[in-house]
């Protein structure tokens, strides 16, 4: 042990008590003999039968703000601001902090990954991993009764606009339908990767978790990491591993490579890091969704309505999702259009609102350092709307103009009123692109900055096994390894990761 009470070395370091990083400790204690040390930036409450979760992080109705990173950055070069972009910080990471929807994809979304030189990785091969993380997270499907009067409205609405019906919209073959999502829920409580992963084997000798630490570097000797180096209220330390496995997502898991001297060569000398090993992949290509929201107001009477729901039912902000293909849809479908309806801070009810995502993105950004300090967040730029033949743009645009019609279906057009000024302005079919530019958010499904492919792929970072180019002892397993963003987010495809990784990590302890 060390000055710290820390392990002076472990066989398998997981940097990241996140969705993956938590899966994949997890797994990796039940299914090894290797000694296993998780390290999260963030608080460790626990088991889920301890009872010292904070009551915020457990409720699945809402999504908490609490246990943040505080990160933000760029979302369009015609927004004045930075845009927040958080990501939470406590073990089970966003798992711990979500909307607790629980989708897949589209099969077209892996097999693409294998096309691009990822082998085993289409998806017949994921979906067992697929269904074992969903047994894990105790997916369920919301049933009928429990859907709230505005998200009813909404399915009926999309209904009547053209879209069928289904009783489940995590379906690989499905292209244009409307339902509601699976859940990670159980019995109100959100089932985040700590509680489905470690609490099995919080007994067990071979897993060690500390909370509260910030990683800063990765260090490199004769081609293969051997060490972490970590910060903590009490100093710095040392922690010698035979192999690290980078857990911290999209946003952290490039930093930290960057900070160990992997990524961009001329990236690290202006910051005065000596690039120890030059990987020019490394933090770019970062990718999300970018969405568009469009805001109405309840009536009274429905308002009431929603209030003598509230009293007797169960009400999460997001519940209701469409699925459909844009005007520029090039496969499969390239439209989220769904319901949010948190409530107001007064508790004088909600904020109803629609959001299209353009799920087929094609425009990428970066994540670069700020300084050398672990503490400093890193800059973010999503690059939204960057593509140049405009495709993400006219996604959003027809997004936004479906939003508009559904607005005016059935019960939702009568018993809700568009209240958004700026939208009100363009007329029905009218141009919304400077609009869509100035308001553009995210849908906090940042990946792909430190890309999964083969070594003849420049930008590159990971091999198909998760193991970084030219590096023994080196692994990322977290969403920036995707190849590309899928169209879904990202919970269920991060514990995904974890499950069809481990096996290989186990052979190799």
């Amino acid at each position: 042990m060390n000055d710290r009470g820390l392990p002076a070395a472990a066989d398998i370091v997981v940097v990241g008590g996140g969705t993956a990083g938590a899966a994949l400790a997890g797994i990796l204690a039940r299914d090894s003999d290797a000694s296993v040390l998780l390290l999260e930036a963030g608080p460790d409450y626990g088991a889920f039968s301890g009872g010292a979760w904070p009551a915020g992080l457990l409720d699945a109705r809402h999504i908490p703000n609490t246990h943040g990173w505080n990160y933000s950055g760029l979302a369009h070069a015609t927004q004045q601001t930075l845009t927040a972009y958080d990501r939470a910080r406590v073990l089970g990471g966003c798992s711990a902090h979500n909307g607790c929807v629980a989708l897949s994809g589209h099969r077209r979304d892996y097999d693409a990954w294998a096309e691009l030189g990822n082998a085993g990785w289409s998806w017949d091969d994921v979906a067992p991993a697929f269904e074992r993380a969903r047994q894990a997270l105790r997916v369920r499907q919301v049933e009928t009764e429990d859907v709230s009067p505005f998200h009813g409205a909404f399915l009926d609405a999309c209904t009547a606009a053209g879209l069928p019906h289904v009783p489940n919209t995590d379906n690989p073959d499905g292209v244009a339908e409307v339902g509601l999502s699976p859940v990670n829920i159980r019995d109100g409580v959100r089932w985040n990767t700590a509680f489905a992963y470690l609490d099995p084997v919080r007994s067990r000798a071979n897993l060690r978790i500390v909370g509260n630490l910030l990683i800063d570097r990765v260090e490199l000797a004769g081609g293969r990491a051997v060490a972490v180096h970590v910060v903590g209220d009490d100093g710095a330390a040392r922690i010698q591993a035979q192999r690290v496995v980078l857990c911290a997502g999209a946003y952290g898991s490039p930093a930290v490579l960057l900070r160990s001297g992997i990524g961009p060569a001329e990236q690290l000398r202006a910051l005065g890091i000596a690039p120890t090993h030059p990987l020019a992949g490394v933090g770019q290509g970062l990718q999300d969704h970018p969405s568009v929201g469009a805001t109405f107001q309840g009536t009274p009477a429905f308002m009431d309505d929603m209030r003598r729901w509230d009293a007797q039912k169960w009400l999460s902000d997001e519940q209701a999702l469409a699925k459909t293909r844009s005007r520029v849809c090039r496969e499969a479908f390239d439209l989220h259009v769904f319901t949010y309806a948190p409530a107001l801070a007064d508790a004088s009810g909600w904020h109803f609102q629609i959001w299209a995502a353009c799920v087929d993105v094609q425009s990428t950004g970066s994540v670069t350092l700020t300084s050398t300090d672990p503490a400093a967040a890193p800059r973010i730029d999503h690059g939204f709307l960057s593509d140049p033949d405009g495709h993400d743009l006219a996604v959003l645009q027809d997004g936004l103009e479906l939003a508009r019609d559904i607005g005016q279906q059935g019960r939702f057009g009568r018993e809700l009123v568009l209240a958004d000024p700026e939208l009100e302005q363009v007329k029905r079919g009218g141009d919304t692109r400077a609009l869509i530019a100035r308001r553009v958010g995210i849908y906090y499904h940042p990946s792909c900055s430190c890309r999964m492919g083969p070594a003849s792929d420049e930008l590159a970072v990971v091999d198909s096994a998760g193991g970084v180019h030219g590096l023994q002892g080196l692994s990322v397993c977290d969403a920036s390894i995707f190849p590309r963003l899928m169209r879904a987010n990202t919970n269920l495809p991060s514990a995904m990761l974890a499950e069809h990784l481990a096996p290989g990590y186990c052979k190799s302890a």
